[in-house]
């Protein structure tokens, strides 16, 4: 029976890697109740999925390398922040309660699902204290991502299309480049502090590169029109997901 458990893991991985490919995100979410079922305590779960997550953010970057929809402008000055949020958020994970925080992303990915069909045009920033306002709320968002895990990385896909200006191609490109700055980091902390299950990470981390590998091309092949709706639903049930969890 525990040999069923890994394939399981691979699969699982594999499917949810493929949606947050196309989706720019959220896929993941579905791997944290699936460890919980398979055993692990929620919390253990949630640090596992970070080598999950490692599979999603290289599968998804290697994809999107030599795309040309990564902004740089955003790179430069998101990736020294995800450097520090990284190193640090390990040390907090323990005294944080999630579930309220859980509940209120979940509230918020749902209420701002619609915003994703605003068409760009409509959302470039005009100046620099807007720009100013998008890092901050970007940070705010990625501290949240490491510390509690899938679903939440799906709010940068609001703030890079309603703040910074990106096309949805763009944010699924840009965030896979600084997803893959602070995931190995804040992976390595949690690991450190005994909170990871690598048997079970590796297990799935395999299929979650694969299958973001595949969904990034995918999204990369059919355009903004096919990404746009596959954002819009993987939000919403994360979001569901979110609050049910």
């Amino acid at each position: 029976m525990e040999l069923l458990v890994y394939p399981t893991l691979f699969a699982g991985g594999l499917i949810t890697g493929i949606l947050s490919g196309i989706s720019g995100g959220g896929g993941g979410m579905l791997m944290v109740p699936l460890m919980i079922a398979l055993g692990l305590t929620p919390q253990h779960a949630v640090a596992t999925g970070k080598l999950t997550g490692l599979g999603a953010a290289f599968g998804g970057l290697s994809a999107f390398w030599k795309s040309g929809q990564m902004r740089k402008d955003i790179l430069k000055v998101m990736i020294p922040i995800a450097i520090i949020v990284g190193l640090v958020t390990p040390f907090i994970f323990v005294v944080i309660d999630s579930e309220t925080m859980r509940n209120i992303i979940g509230v918020l990915l749902v209420v701002l699902m619609p915003t994703l069909f605003i068409h760009k045009i409509d959302l470039k920033p005009r100046n620099g204290k807007q720009k100013g306002l998008g890092y901050s709320v970007y940070t705010f968002v990625i501290t949240l991502q490491a510390l509690f895990g899938s679903g939440v990385g799906s709010l940068t896909l609001f703030v890079l299309t309603l703040m910074l200006g990106t096309t949805k191609l763009q944010a699924n490109a840009t965030k896979r480049a600084v997803t893959a700055v602070l995931t190995p980091l804040t992976f390595a902390g949690l690991f450190a502090a005994g909170f990871v299950r690598l048997d079970y990470g590796l297990a799935a981390v395999g299929g979650s590169f694969i299958g973001t590998n595949i969904g990034s091309r995918i999204a990369l092949k059919k355009g903004e029109g096919l990404v746009t709706y596959a954002m819009a639903v993987v939000v919403t049930l994360t979001g569901i997901l979110l609050l049910l969890s």
